[in-house]
């Protein structure tokens, strides 16, 4: 995503002004414009016209991957910072990363079809007090179309689902 807009500052020495925007904050002080990115943002360059006294900021940011997937494409290894929206009518299959680390996070749509995560090896899945059994036994599930899932590594091999969307099945026993 890139952003471009004009600042227009017109303030007296030591007069602090903030600017809040979509990717983070800017503030001026002593007559000079100091620009903080948020999360996400790649890429801060200015463009300055002394001649009309106007300065373009362009922000470049980072987002998620969408893919669009079918049980065609089964099983699809999950990529951290990745959004995965199933389409068709059977089931679309999932293995949780490989070698995750602590803050991947990744989103699966159930658009038209529903989908299953399975777990490698050691990893776990946890939803709200459930916790899944480890490996690929642990499975977690969408009953319909509609379900959504988003789920960040937390380190030492478990996945934390956050309040998902429909129903899901989780694995215990």
């Amino acid at each position: 995503m890139s952003q471009a807009g004009i600042i227009n500052i017109a303030s007296q020495p030591g007069v602090a002004l903030e600017f809040v925007t979509d990717t983070g904050t800017s503030e001026a002080h002593n007559d000079v414009l100091y620009i903080v990115g948020g999360a996400g943002v790649t890429t801060v360059t200015t463009t300055t016209s002394f001649l009309n006294d106007t300065v373009q900021i362009d922000v470049s940011t980072t987002g998620f991957t969408w893919v669009v997937v079918t049980d065609a494409d089964n099983p699809t290894q999950i990529l951290a910072q990745h959004g995965y929206i199933c389409s068709g009518a059977a089931l679309c299959t999932f293995l949780l990363p490989l070698a995750p680390v602590v803050g991947d996070t990744f989103k699966i749509f159930s658009y038209t079809s529903r989908f299953q995560v399975i777990p490698n090896a050691t990893q776990i899945i946890i939803v709200g007090a459930g916790t899944g059994l480890p490996g690929s036994t642990g499975t977690l599930t969408s009953n319909a179309p509609g379900d959504v899932v988003t789920m960040t590594c937390m380190g030492n091999n478990t996945f934390q689902a956050e309040s998902p969307q429909g129903t899901l099945t989780l694995r215990t026993a």
